[in-house]
């Protein structure tokens, strides 16, 4: 099956409100690799890595609203660059502190 990389970002009250744990245990179950991180302007980013089914999944528990306790206002998704990722991971956001 072909593989496919594609970034997320999520905007709306998607911080503070477990989203990255929740996205977290919901790709692990789905069997996607990648990862889900904070970014400085609020917004939450997935890069995911899967199937186009595993992708049609993602976006589609998206659209359907996400976490519980989110509230995702809208995002963009784009296809990326495929890294090679074996596993899905919450990653901390860089500063440049």
């Amino acid at each position: 099956m072909t593989q496919y990389s594609i970034a997320i970002y999520v905007y709306g009250r998607v911080q503070g409100v477990g989203f990255r744990y929740q996205t977290y245990h919901w790709a692990k179950k789905n069997k996607l690799a990648g990862y889900v991180r904070n970014m400085s302007d609020g917004s939450v980013e997935i890069v995911a890595c899967g199937n186009d089914g595993q992708i049609k999944m993602l976006t589609h528990w998206l659209e359907q609203g996400g976490p519980k306790g989110s509230r995702i206002d809208h995002f963009q998704s784009q296809l990326c660059e495929i890294e090679e990722m074996n596993d899905f991971s919450i990653r901390h956001l860089k500063t440049d502190e």
